[in-house]
């Protein structure tokens, strides 16, 4: 191995490195100059699950050389796995969440100049639209959790590009078109999840494919929507609403076949959310090339 030159070396290690970081922290154990070579690569992709992790991560890199912060795909998650399953365990994570976010934007201003795919899972609401770091080379953009209500976006905060976006908790399209329009300038594609209990998501809907038909100039090709759940009864009028919203979406669909497409349902955890296992393998799918748009 050492007889290689260190760019073949490199360019090896940076196909290798592309799963939660497993690869990366098994090469600085072969050996000294694998080691050494495999530096700027180790920390290409890696995935953060849970607090003891997003808070040790942001220390390492903290004390880890500018230019060995290579992190261009990055899973993160303030939850540990068994957070999905088990509510005690969210207690204490609910507690310190501001410390959560806090490590979370340390972490991204340590990487901002190299991440371009970024997924990552709050269960409680976060305080920012998208993120609280500019990330210009940022190109695909999951977050799973919801916000907390529809605050004015910092428009300082660009990034120019996010070509995918995908929110999979409610959102409105007014807003994600309006307000956070402003922050992603080229975005290509959007994919939502339709709410089981909103009157004003496919009204809102029809009206951004609206404005996309007349405005050709937004760079926005496709909206991507999760249909509902199927309630299991009637209870509180929930089969009506979900049969009307189906009805509706489909109207939309052969209204705006070229811009829209209908997904199935999400598949649900604890917490109205996707689980954090499911979240992580569609990190995992994405960076391999198994992408949703």
């Amino acid at each position: 191995m050492e007889r290689c030159p260190v760019d073949i070396c490199n360019e090896i290690f940076s196909y290798a490195c592309t799963d939660n970081g497993y690869t990366g922290r098994s090469l600085s154990l072969v050996s000294k100059f694998v080691r050494a070579t495999s530096e700027m690569n180790r920390l290409q992709s890696i995935s953060i699950i849970g607090y003891e992790q997003l808070v040790a991560f942001a220390a390492a890199l903290e004390h880890t050389p500018p230019h060995f912060r290579r992190v261009r795909y990055i899973f993160i998650s303030a939850h540990a796995r068994s957070s999905a399953e088990n509510p005690k365990a969210f207690t204490s994570e609910y507690s310190r969440r501001a410390k959560a976010y806090a490590a979370f934007e340390q972490i991204l201003r340590y990487i901002n100049g190299s991440v371009e795919v970024l997924h990552a899972f709050f269960i409680f609401f976060r305080p920012f639209p998208l993120l609280p770091v500019n990330l210009p080379l940022l190109r695909e953009l999951t977050l799973y959790g919801s916000l907390d209500g529809r605050p004015d976006v910092d428009e300082r905060l660009q990034f120019p590009c996010l070509r995918h976006l995908y929110l999979s908790a409610l959102s409105s399209p007014s807003y994600l078109t309006g307000q956070i329009s402003k922050l992603t300038p080229g975005l290509v594609n959007l994919r939502l999840a339709a709410p089981e209990r909103s009157q004003s998501f496919v009204p809102e809907l029809e009206e951004t494919l609206q404005k996309l038909e007349e405005e050709s100039a937004l760079p926005l090709r496709k909206v991507f929507v999760h249909c509902p759940l199927k309630p299991q009864d009637n209870w509180l009028n929930m089969m009506d609403l979900y049969e009307e919203t189906m009805a509706a979406l489909t109207r939309l669909l052969s209204q705006h076949q070229q811009r829209l497409v209908l997904l199935s349902p999400l598949r649900m955890g604890l917490f109205r959310t996707v689980t954090i296992q499911d979240a992580e393998i569609a990190w995992s799918e994405s960076i391999s090339g198994h992408c949703w748009w």
